[in-house]
């Protein structure tokens, strides 16, 4: 199969490497499915390479298995990039409108953003993303497109996102060991707002918080665009790591531990479903640990797991006080990541944030789609629509016959993708 209108999007987590392979349904003009590969992540640590070689090799697993059930060949992709290491800042930069007429061009829309993008970084710090927020035109405030518009003096105010430079080669290293060229690097709460945010979500504000393995990342929408994101230093895995110690086990049979028998509790949800007297109230775990008449009280575990939450959501919460209009959420709290899928936790984040909660799980696509029903997959899900809108753009701005050749089919797409599009 030709891989010349495909879209690749991979997503290298600290607990697993997500590969989604898709493309544009010509009859649709939705995207479509064609192949998913997952393989276990031991290369990283909290977004970070610490073993080049075991990375390489889960990134060639994830990647095979995504070619063998696509069927094309993956030659290029957009990648995620993650870690404590991200930083964001705001930046402005102003330029007289070039124009004898005062009418502001695109190109005068270039040369501002170049003008904010202008900041000082240490040498060993590169620019990821530079986002535009907001311009202003003559001293007037809150102008989404100023395009057309007259004024002489314009202003952009944008989100400048950077990372260390060694971490992001590192991870570029890994991909091109593996013959995969590197189009963007894509920050994770960016790629996932694609796959899981709607355009009146952002528009009204909305929190995303994925919750991986080794770190968090919460990230703030309002007035359709990124306004806040912070990287937390706890994740899922360290759920599985304390209940790992409590019961003397290893990592795998903790997690699944967790994922059936896990439970995060507020303290307003009732007790008496999780502790009281009786069998019903203790859950036999010999058959999963290996070790005979191996019965707890379900309180054990919920106490380990509700003292780690509990600590992540803290610093959610700590973090909320620095966002720009963090009392102004009604679109609510949209949860991914693998640690979306403990049970119990949406009435945990209900109660303790006091804010709508839904968890993202059902992404737009055809063809294989229930291969990536499941919040875990919502970065390389954003991936591949973030890539899409990207390509297609591409196609639609070249040549007179290109634009002819690609705009019908594709009006439809662009179209559907401004709801999901920052």
């Amino acid at each position: 199969m030709s891989s010349s209108h495909t879209v690749v999007g991979i997503d290298i987590g600290n607990s697993l490497v997500k590969t989604v392979v898709a493309e544009l349904d010509r009859e649709t003009q939705n995207p479509r499915i064609l192949g998913v590969g997952i393989s276990e992540s031991h290369g990283l640590r909290k977004g970070v390479v610490v073993d080049m070689g075991e990375a390489i090799r889960d990134i060639e697993e994830s990647v095979k298995k995504a070619e063998t059930s696509s069927g094309v060949k993956i030659r290029r992709a957009y990648v995620s990039v993650n870690g404590l290491h991200i930083k964001n800042q705001l930046s402005r930069g102003v330029i007289a409108v070039s124009k004898a007429d005062n009418e502001i061009a695109p190109h005068d829309l270039e040369r501002v953003i170049d003008a904010a993008s202008i900041v000082s970084l240490p040498a060993n710090r590169e620019i990821i993303h530079i986002l535009p927020k907001n311009y202003l035109v003559d001293g007037q405030e809150y102008v989404k497109n100023p395009l057309g518009m007259k004024g002489v003096r314009l202003e952009a105010e944008v989100l400048i996102i950077d990372g260390l430079s060694p971490y992001i080669r590192n991870i570029a290293k890994c991909l091109n060991a593996n013959d995969i060229e590197v189009v963007e690097f894509v920050f994770s709460p960016l790629a996932a707002s694609y796959s899981v945010l709607d355009k009146n979500q952002k528009e009204h504000g909305v929190l995303n918080l994925d919750l991986g393995g080794g770190v968090s990342t919460l990230s703030f929408f309002h007035e359709g665009e990124l306004a806040y994101a912070a990287t937390l230093p706890l994740g899922s895995r360290h759920i599985t790591n304390d209940l790992a110690v409590a019961l003397r086990t290893s990592m795998d049979i903790a997690e699944t531990v967790k994922l059936q028998h896990g439970y995060a509790c507020a303290n307003l949800v009732s007790q008496k479903n999780l502790v009281g007297h009786g069998k019903r109230d203790e859950i036999d775990l010999s058959d999963i640990i290996g070790e005979e008449n191996f019965v707890i009280p379900k309180k054990n575990i919920a106490k380990v797991v509700d003292a780690r939450i509990g600590e992540v959501f803290e610093m959610v919460q700590s973090e909320m006080k620095k966002m720009p209009h963090s009392g102004m959420i009604p679109a609510g709290i949209v949860i991914t990541g693998g640690g979306a899928k403990l049970p119990g936790l949406s009435s945990f984040v209900k109660d303790k944030l006091k804010l709508p909660v839904r968890i993202g799980i059902r992404y737009p696509f055809e063809g294989m789609a229930d291969q990536v029903e499941d919040p875990s997959l919502a970065v390389a899900a954003g991936l591949i629509l973030y890539g899409m809108e990207k390509e297609y753009s591409k196609a639609r701005s070249s040549s007179s016959l290109s634009l002819v050749e690609y705009f019908n089919p594709l009006k439809k797409f662009f179209s559907w993708l401004k709801n999901f599009s920052p």
